[in-house]
């Protein structure tokens, strides 16, 4: 029990140390060369929403940035932890929205990945740290094992916290099931939210 508790904890701390350098080979001599890998470790880097400002998505999270959400979904990782890539197309759109929109916080939803001791949530924690997302950004919902309870978890998150409203982070062939199953568990839930789709 104190290994899986410690695991999570374990595997962000190596995920962020290993993070910072890349090593690469030039092509005469094969000498190993170190790079500073900037964007991967790129905690303060925001962009305040310029390149799409005016946009219905950005609109809707500038309205009330404490109160609107950017809700990422997860897909169930590899064997070994190997990232889809629906996840990692998800991670791109979810880094790419946090960063212009500093003050909005990202929920990640998914929860145990087959054996490994850690939750899909939390592989997409080290997935937006990696893309320049801060922790603090960032909320989980680990106890999901489908795109209904990712839905009927997250509703109940926002409403705890007193949330109006969430972009849901998808793929384009997942988006109208997952619009309908947060509609359906926040009409369940009687929570007055609404949810616009962010297609990855």
């Amino acid at each position: 029990m104190r290994l899986r508790r410690m695991m999570p904890a374990i595997a962000v701390a190596a995920a962020v140390t290993t993070a910072g350098v890349a090593v690469t080979t030039t092509g005469d001599n094969s000498t190993a060369k170190i790079e500073s890998a900037a964007t991967s470790l790129d905690f303060g880097s925001v962009d305040l929403g310029s390149s799409e400002l005016g946009t219905p998505n950005s609109t809707f999270l500038w309205e009330s940035p404490p109160t609107r959400y950017i809700v990422v979904l997860g897909a169930r990782f590899g064997q070994f932890g190997q990232t889809p890539q629906i996840m990692t197309q998800r991670l791109n759109v979810a880094a790419n929205l946090a960063k212009k929109h500093p003050f909005n916080r990202i929920i990640a939803s998914g929860g145990d990945t087959h054996w490994l001791p850690i939750a899909e949530a939390q592989f997409m924690n080290i997935g937006l740290i990696r893309r320049g997302i801060p922790p603090w950004q960032m909320v989980n919902e680990v106890a999901s094992t489908s795109t209904v309870q990712n839905a009927q978890n997250t509703v109940a998150m926002l409403k705890r916290m007193g949330g109006t409203g969430a972009l849901i982070v998808t793929n384009g062939f997942h988006m109208e099931r997952a619009m309908k199953n947060f509609r359906d568990a926040a009409k369940a839930q009687g929570a007055r939210l609404t949810f616009r789709p962010a297609y990855a």
